[in-house]
């Protein structure tokens, strides 16, 4: 017969602890009371993405190293393309020293005529035209053209030195019937016919002697000009003389 009142007897119910959320470099993970890891986020050592993570960076690091190895054949190829020996091109050399020996002749026939009767312009085009040459034939490493180059350049310091102060007179003489109804004189001097003086009223204001320099500046220059002077009265300090930048007589 029961008690009436008594409190009726319930069994215990273990209870087993929550496990705890602990966090670490590697992630997130959760860790019972007994310290045991009970189950991983998804980024931490041995889940999938952690592998496919470390997986990439090891890949990423070879790659790096194929760049490098690629650059490096890159660097070589070009180092081999501009420093290995071209194969002679030797109709090149040949019209080439064709070319030079008959500039020299050309030279060697003018120098024996004396002074052109040309005009100026005609000349001035031919001296240019020897110097074209020179210079397209001055970096060739052929010994037969070195030698040849040589003798034409001698060539053409004889004749350059030797018209040059005949075209600047020349020029001064052609200017004057153009220039004398001006009122403007015009004159040749110096021991190498190098410096130009104009004469005349008109170039007292700086700004009329910096307009007439602008317009026979390349032709003063190509004729090899050294110096221009103005004038605008007798008195000496009445003069003013402009430098010119031009190549001397026996300069390629």
């Amino acid at each position: 017969m029961k008690k009436i009142g008594a409190k009726k007897s319930v069994p215990a119910i273990r209870t087993t602890p929550r496990p705890k959320l602990r966090k670490s470099r590697y992630g997130i993970f959760f860790v019972d009371v007994y310290g045991n890891k009970k189950s991983t986020t998804p980024d931490t050592p041995g889940s999938n993405l952690f592998t496919m993570e470390t997986t990439y960076v090891k890949k990423r690091g070879i790659g790096k190293y194929v760049v490098y190895v690629l650059l490096a054949a890159v660097a070589a190829g070009i180092a081999f393309y501009f420093y290995a020996p071209k194969p002679v091109n030797n109709a090149a050399i040949d019209s080439m020293n064709m070319f030079i020996q008959n500039k020299i002749t050309d030279i060697d026939q003018n120098l024996a005529q004396g002074n052109s009767k040309a005009d100026i312009a005609t000349r001035l085009s031919w001296h240019k035209s020897n110097t074209a040459l020179y210079e397209e034939v001055k970096t060739s490493k052929d010994d037969k053209v070195k030698a040849q180059r040589a003798v034409l350049k001698t060539k053409m310091i004889q004749i350059q030195s030797r018209e040059f102060p005949v075209l600047r007179t020349a020029y001064v003489e052609s200017k004057k019937e153009v220039l004398g109804p001006q009122n403007i004189k015009i004159a040749v001097s110096g021991q190498k016919k190098d410096i130009l003086t104009f004469t005349g009223a008109i170039f007292q204001p700086e700004k009329t002697q910096k307009g007439f320099m602008k317009n026979i500046h390349e032709i003063i220059t190509d004729l090899r000009f050294k110096q221009v002077v103005y004038k605008w009265s007798d008195h000496v300090e009445d003069v003013a003389d402009y430098k010119i930048d031009s190549k001397t007589d026996d300069e390629i």
